[in-house]
């Protein structure tokens, strides 16, 4: 994975049912008016059988990918467009080899864990009550992007400290679960994506979490799910 500081990583697309309803070459062109020399398309990938909701329909991913490859040739020229999906990390689903069936498709480049949820023994955590969430939820996020960097599947961490979004202030036990993510990745060459939507909310991105990463490659991500995001977010960066 070669990302560079002029390219705009972490851009989504209308799929995913929560971006604005354009085309993926609106994006692209937005890139190429800023002066970007590549555009990172890593949308929210679908499951077998479309469990959740917030991300594209598991009927779309073959679409999703052959647009995106169409348009790649189209621009060569001008932009290098990447392929890639951002997608949870879920034991069953490593079970069942659909981690696997993604890598070994040679037209995504990228696999970008993003935890929004965990499972649990019962489910996910998204159908825990609301006091559990709070207290809760950090732990179950944590254990499992520890577990997705150490599978090998996933090349970056999208917005790895926002496993913290419920919490209010910074603790001991919130201190040791980002060091184990925080080790994890270094241990596994894995990058950490600094996202520029989570600094909109002062509880998504934590100056704490960020203090510790000394080590491991940052890359700025602007989670662009509009082009006025993709142009005003503008703040791309690598650090190897």
């Amino acid at each position: 994975m070669n990302i560079s500081n002029n390219d705009c990583f972490h851009v989504h697309t209308y799929r995913c049912g929560h971006a604005e309803n354009v085309s993926d070459e609106e994006y692209i062109k937005a890139a190429l008016s800023i002066g970007a020399k590549g555009i990172w398309f890593t949308d929210h990938a679908p499951f077998p059988g479309d469990p959740f909701g917030n991300r594209m329909d598991y009927c779309q991913l073959n679409e999703y990918i052959s647009t995106l490859s169409s348009l790649k040739i189209k621009y060569d020229t001008k932009i290098a467009v990447h392929i890639g999906l951002e997608i949870e990390y879920f034991p069953k689903f490593d079970k069942d080899g659909y981690y696997k069936y993604l890598c070994d498709n040679p037209n995504i480049e990228i696999l970008m864990l993003g935890q929004h949820m965990a499972e649990t023994e019962t489910g996910y955590t998204f159908s825990w009550d609301k006091e559990k969430l709070n207290n809760d939820e950090y732990i179950a996020l944590g254990e499992a992007e520890k577990q997705g960097i150490e599978s090998g599947y996933f090349s970056v961490v999208a917005h790895p400290d926002r496993i913290f979004r419920r919490q209010k202030v910074w603790t001991d036990n919130m201190q040791k679960v980002a060091d184990q993510v925080i080790e994890a990745a270094k241990l596994n060459n894995v990058v950490l994506e600094q996202n520029e939507s989570s600094k909109r909310d002062k509880y998504h991105y934590w100056n704490e979490f960020w203090a510790q990463v000394t080590d491991v490659p940052i890359v700025h991500g602007l989670d662009a799910h509009f082009i006025s995001e993709l142009i005003h977010r503008r703040r791309v960066g690598y650090r190897g």
